[in-house]
């Protein structure tokens, strides 16, 4: 009996050791990874200063800039951003009107963009009709074809129609065609059609089947896109340059307003002053939404 205690009392003991977890020992970081953390690091910070300089640069009166363009400011001052109201203008329009250029340019562009691409997607994608593989080709090759060669044709095409230098601009922007045609065609050839056969058999007709079936299921890929859009709207100032001339946006007008005062010199804390104040409505986006713009998910199926 004696025997089979220290049997079993040894048995218990090995049991112990095995349960017991061994402290892990930490490896030291190699040379290789501590080299590329620093070179990580410092080119992390090269891309942080300007936004960090500009900032910094906002709240410096125009002397203090002049003899002081890196350091801190020696005297704070708020002022740059009320006074960015009064001073910036371009075409003859103050900054308040370059913001609500800004809005309606970028709210209409990119309803109308998002809308053509998701109508002119879903046709393609679900519905056979002759030319359907060329439509498809043309977005394709539309997608490697440099568009500055079309801008004169452009230009002539838009004082054709009327639309040149006018709101009605944004019309072109209905091409149907481009990056969120290619994300939406995906996302609508992924979707069984099993979904409009049983609205059909419900009564609805291709419009309402569109609209409260096969919309819904997109809207996640579409108020993504719809992200997306709007940020390269608002930061687009080539575009308004040429063919918005009497209607300034902020992108656009910044960049004329330092053009036209470059002779006469420049207030560079203002001018800073109401670039950031431009890429307030984007970083906010941004950062609301980075998921959304980072994975720009699809997703359909079946239920039940």
């Amino acid at each position: 009996m004696a025997m089979q205690v220290e049997v079993i009392t040894q048995a218990e003991k090995a049991a112990r050791t095995k349960g017991e977890k061994k402290p892990r020992s930490r490896r030291r970081p190699s040379v290789a990874f501590i080299v590329v953390f620093i070179l990580f690091v410092l080119y992390s910070i090269t891309l942080i200063y300007p936004y960090l300089w500009a900032i910094m640069t906002t709240f410096k009166y125009d002397w203090d800039y002049n003899n002081n363009r890196v350091w801190l400011p020696q005297e704070w001052t708020f002022s740059n951003y009320s006074d960015a109201f009064v001073e910036l203008s371009a075409a003859g329009r103050s900054l308040i009107t370059m913001l609500f250029n800004s809005a309606w340019y970028s709210v209409g562009g990119t309803l109308v963009a998002i809308a053509s691409s998701t109508v002119s997607a879903y046709v393609v994608a679900k519905y056979r009709f002759p030319g359907r593989g060329i439509v498809y080709g043309i977005a394709i090759v539309t997608m490697t074809l440099p568009i500055i060669g079309a801008l004169p044709s452009q230009y002539t095409m838009y004082g054709k129609l009327g639309i040149l230098d006018t709101p009605f601009y944004l019309i072109a922007m209905a091409n149907g065609l481009g990056f969120n045609f290619m994300i939406l065609y995906g996302f609508f050839k992924s979707l069984p059609w099993s979904y409009v056969e049983a609205a059909y058999l419900d009564g609805a007709g291709h419009f309402r089947t569109f609209i409260s079936v096969m919309l819904p299921q997109a809207a996640s890929v579409i108020a993504s896109l719809g992200i997306v859009a709007f940020i390269s709207t608002w930061n687009d100032y080539m575009n308004p340059i040429l063919f918005l001339e009497s209607y300034p946006t902020m992108s656009m007008g910044l960049y004329v307003y330092q053009q036209e005062t470059l002779q006469q010199g420049i207030d560079i804390p203002v001018l800073f002053a109401g670039v950031i104040m431009s890429t307030v409505p984007v970083l906010t986006l941004f950062v609301i939404f980075q998921n959304s713009i980072m994975s720009l998910t699809l997703g359909g199926g079946l239920k039940g």
